[in-house]
């Protein structure tokens, strides 16, 4: 190794000539890449130092007697070292100590870069993963090249899960039988001579009418609905009510009722607990959870969604009278565009919370006794039903005679209470326009008006009576709708505004509310 070179990197680095011999070595006797190297690596040079002065160290510390190595460098720079059997030890302990110390460098370096790339504040420590448990659900069979998007994988997760919840709750109870199950999954009929135990006869008596039950969700059984122009009939079962499970033996099993459902009604039947009667149950249905609420069977319009009769609680009608009663629905009411169906006549009088906190030790002690006389004992308001049939509403009360008027085409008597509805109608202002007031929650609603073709949503006041809503319709009619006679119907009870004019839309619940606006053409 030329003189010149080494004296150059060290002219050059400042760094001692064992440095600048070991960074040439590295480099092969290339100046600017040594240099270079030496100032992007300042740890070799450490490196190299430590391992000069532990060289230096153990050659002073030999023993005395020992005969010291000679050490030439020939004129390429390869170092030639003179030994003999005596020195090959200290030769060995010198280049054993040399390495030692060069892999405890390289370790320690390996150390530092490691801690520096994969070290991070305490502030940047993400928080570990939460451990989740989560239910795989089979696919449906039903699922293959033919499946066509989200609707279909809603309904079937619904579908396994309406199963999964059938099979915990079953028990060995010929009463408590699902009534979404499959039928062709359970057993039938026994045949001839085959022998029978109770417990089967009892199923096959009081099992579901899978002949009759349409297989919808309650969005998809009113679009069927709309479609085939049928109502909607609705039987929700508590499978804990024995009453409820004689309707599929009494009534749901009957030919002539099979054959007029069939006929002129979309049948469905859930069980109170079933996820897909939470839709009818949250709008129709509220207090279901009443027992005296049962059995329930309703009818509703699918073209509007107005419940327009009612069988609730118990008496329940005879196969017979429900049969008759399902045909003089039909009679009165009917989906045709051009007809106009039985409105509302007849104010419904629901029973009225007691209010214990404001009662007197007098009224107290009244209501206990009542209480204690009251059937199987509990509060006498709870022993009947507690829901009205809104078909009653739209019969006229009795007459004199004792004859009751159903329709202003049987009886001439009737023409007053229509008339009184059409003057009142007339009564109502044509001039005075409505402006929306600033947003206030605490003292403005908004009010949804759905009709024909679309639908409107506008903001009143609270303390507004109901007579602005139609003073505001009057004076602002729909295009194509000037002196249409119209009426407001309150959803979804479908209860005619006509009658609460006065009263205000918080009085008579139109906070957020929905109402229908149905034109008389």
């Amino acid at each position: 190794m030329a003189d010149a070179t080494i004296s150059s990197f060290v002219d050059i680095t400042g760094s001692s000539a064992n440095v600048a011999r070991g960074f040439l070595e590295m480099t092969n006797n290339d100046l600017e890449q040594a240099i270079q190297l030496f100032f992007e690596n300042p740890d070799l040079q450490h490196s190299i130092n430590s391992a000069s002065a532990t060289t230096q160290t153990t050659t002073r510390n030999a023993p005395s007697g020992t005969h010291r190595q000679t050490v030439r460098e020939d004129e390429h720079g390869v170092i030639h070292i003179d030994s003999d059997d005596d020195e090959d030890e200290d030769v060995d302990s010198v280049q054993a100590v040399a390495r030692n110390a060069q892999e405890e460098e390289d370790a320690a370096m390996a150390q530092r870069l490691q801690e520096e790339l994969f070290s991070a504040p305490d502030d940047e420590i993400r928080s570990p993963i939460r451990s989740t448990t989560e239910t795989l659900v089979a696919p449906h069979p039903a699922w293959g090249s033919g499946f066509d998007g989200d609707d279909d994988i809603q309904s079937d997760l619904l579908e396994q899960l309406r199963q999964r919840q059938a099979r915990a709750r079953r028990a060995p109870n010929p009463f408590n039988q699902s009534i979404w199950d499959d039928p062709d999954a359970r057993p039938g009929p026994a045949t001839a001579g085959a022998p029978t135990t109770r417990a089967q006869r009892l199923t096959d008596l009081f099992r579901p009418p899978h002949d009759i039950i349409s297989r919808f969700s309650w969005d998809e059984a009113r679009e069927e609905g709309k479609d085939t122009k049928k109502w909607i009939l609705v039987n929700i079962q508590d499978l804990s009510d024995f009453t409820c499970q004689a309707l599929n033996r009494d009534i749901w099993k009957d030919k002539a009722i099979k054959e007029l459902v069939a006929e002129n009604f979309i049948f469905l039947q859930y069980s109170n607990e079933d996820v897909l009667a939470r839709d009818y149950i949250t709008f129709y249905f509220p207090n279901h959870e009443n027992p005296q609420n049962y059995p329930h069977v309703s009818i509703v319009d699918p073209r509007t969604g107005e419940q327009v009769k009612i069988w609730s609680g118990r008496p329940f009608p005879s196969a017979l009278d429900f049969h008759s009663q399902l045909v003089e629905f039909l009679d009165r009411y009917s989906l045709n565009a051009n007809t106009k169906n039985p409105v509302v006549k007849v104010k419904s009088k629901q029973s009225k919370a007691v209010d214990v906190d404001r009662m007197t030790e007098e009224e107290m002690l009244e209501m206990a006794l009542k209480n204690s006389l009251a059937p199987n004992g509990g509060s006498s308001e709870n022993q009947k039903s507690n829901i009205v049939d809104p078909d009653s509403l739209t019969k006229s009360p009795l007459l004199s005679g004792g004859e009751r008027v159903t329709s202003p085409l049987r009886e001439a008597t009737a023409e007053p209470e229509l008339s009184a509805s059409q003057s009142a109608f007339a009564a109502i202002s044509i001039t005075n326009p409505h402006t929306e007031p600033e947003h206030n929650p605490a003292t403005t609603t908004r009010i949804q008006f759905r009709h024909a073709t679309g639908r409107i949503i506008r903001r009143f006041n609270t303390q507004d009576p109901v007579r602005r809503i139609y003073e505001w319709l009057k004076a602002e009619p729909m295009e194509g709708k000037e002196g249409v006679e119209f009426e407001l119907k309150k959803m979804p009870q479908g209860h005619d505004l006509i009658e609460n004019l006065d009263g205000t839309i918080e009085e008579v619940g139109l906070k957020q509310g929905t109402v229908m606006i149905e034109f008389l053409e």
